[in-house]
């Protein structure tokens, strides 16, 4: 029984220590590729109010409310649900570069950086969406940091499958082509 509990806080010792060493910086990312300019996706990413379109972040869980502006810079939203809170601002909006915006979780006084770059290849258009930030949460920040990438990668693919299909759906997309 000895021997168990000394390997049990040998491994907490590990645990903890590890968690004050390890980085607790974090950087996600994911791309699509969309038929269309950089200025026919642009509406959808600038304007806050067509993000339930292709966000999967929107559910019947998560109250959301758009301040005003609702597009471009300064516009933002705030947003609740069971797991806590949190505002995002859009600080940069370029049509033909992508738009920049700052989240706050939970009344955290420093932001994560987040948003879309644009970069045309030929017809198509790769967005790429990305979040960087820190998680400041001592000894477990560092590891939440790692898996940062695993919890919320998959979600910013599925928004970003959703809005391709969006937006290469709207009619003026062939008509515009050469």
């Amino acid at each position: 029984m000895k021997t168990l509990l000394k390997l049990l806080l040998v491994v907490l010792l590990v645990v903890l220590v590890a968690g004050v060493i390890l980085p607790d910086e974090f950087d996600v990312r994911r791309s699509v590729r969309i038929s269309a300019t950089p200025e026919q996706i642009h509406p959808y990413l600038n304007d806050l109010t067509l993000w339930p379109l292709w966000s999967p972040f929107y559910g019947n869980e998560v109250r959301i409310s758009v301040g005003r502006p609702s597009a471009g810079v300064g516009a933002n939203q705030t947003w609740q649900d069971d797991t806590g809170s949190g505002e995002l601002r859009i600080v940069q909006s370029a049509p033909a570069v992508g738009i920049q915006y700052d989240l706050h979780f939970n009344g955290s006084p420093q932001p994560m950086q987040a948003g879309f770059r644009y970069r045309t290849q030929g017809n198509d258009t790769v967005v790429i969406w990305e979040m960087n930030g820190k998680m400041q949460i001592p000894v477990v920040g560092a590891y939440l940091a790692m898996m940062a990438d695993v919890m919320i990668g998959e979600q910013f693919q599925q928004g970003l499958e959703r809005l391709k299909r969006l937006v290469e759906q709207q009619p003026s997309q062939e008509s515009e082509r050469p």
